[in-house]
C-alpha cells in the first residue's frame, strides 16, 4: 500500500482543496496592490513578515539566510516552557521524570502577553488589530519551512512562503495535500534512483509518509 491524498487530509489533516499553493517573493509593487473595492490582493501583515525577516537578516552578521531559532527567538520572547535537554543523562531510566507533560487533554486559556513578549510589535510597527494575525502568520511561515514542504536546508525559513501564511491567517485555504503528496514521491524516487540511497541526502516530509 502507498499514502494517498485521503491519507494526508484525513490522517494528517492537510487540506486538499483551496488555492493553489506557489512560493514566490512578492515585488514592492505586489505588495501594496489593491483590487477596484479596495481590498489588496496579498494581506499586508505580509510585509511584517519581510520586515521580521530583513531585521534578523541584518543582525545576523553577514550569514546567509535567517534560521528557524533566529525566527522563533525573534517573534517568541517569553520564557521557553521545555528547555533543550542535554546530549548525556545520568537519570535512572526506570524512574519517573521530574517533569511531564500533562496528558490531561485540556488546553489551558491563553495567558495574557508581557510587555517583553509584546516588543516584537513594537520593533515592527504593528498596530493591536494586527497583532494575532501576524504572530500566527509568523508561526505558519515556520510550520511551512519545518514541516509541510521542507527544501534542501531544513534550517531556514524562506521568504517565498510568507505570503501563503498570511493569507492563510486570514482564513483563506491552500491546497496542501497535493504538493505534499507530489514531494514525497519525488523524493522517494530521488532515494530509490540513488547509487546510494542509504546516503542518498534529498529531502521530503518523512513524518507523513509514517502517518499514513
Amino acid at each position: 500500500m502507498s499514502i494517498s491524498l485521503w491519507d494526508l487530509h484525513e490522517i494528517c489533516g492537510l487540506p486538499i482543496t483551496g488555492r493553489f499553493y506557489d512560493e514566490v517573493i512578492p515585488n514592492t509593487e505586489s505588495l501594496y496592490r489593491k483590487d477596484h473595492k479596495g481590498v489588496s490582493y496579498i494581506p499586508h501583515i505580509c510585509r511584517y513578515l519581510f520586515l521580521a525577516y530583513h531585521k534578523i537578516l541584518r543582525d545576523s552578521k553577514g550569514k546567509s539566510g535567517v534560521r528557524m531559532t533566529a525566527w522563533i527567538k525573534y517573534w517568541y520572547r517569553g520564557p521557553f516552557r521545555y528547555k533543550k535537554s542535554s546530549r548525556k543523562t545520568v537519570r535512572n531510566k526506570s524512574q519517573k521524570p521530574k517533569e511531564d507533560s500533562d496528558l490531561s487533554g485540556i488546553i489551558a486559556a491563553a495567558l495574557k502577553r508581557t510587555e517583553e513578549e509584546e516588543g516584537v510589535f513594537e520593533d515592527l510597527g504593528i498596530a493591536d488589530e494586527d497583532m494575532d494575525r501576524s504572530y500566527l502568520a509568523a508561526f505558519l511561515a515556520c510550520w511551512l519551512c519545518k514541516f509541510v514542504f521542507p527544501k534542501d536546508d531544513i534550517t531556514l525559513i524562506r521568504p517565498g512562503v510568507f505570503k501563503v501564511p498570511s493569507r492563510m491567517a486570514h482564513g483563506v485555504s491552500f491546497s496542501l495535500a497535493v504538493p505534499v503528496l507530489a514531494s514525497i514521491y519525488k523524493g522517494l524516487n530521488d532515494i530509490s534512483s540513488a547509487d546510494d540511497p542509504g546516503n542518498c541526502t534529498t529531502v521530503l516530509p518523512f513524518h507523513y509518509v509514517g502517518s499514513g
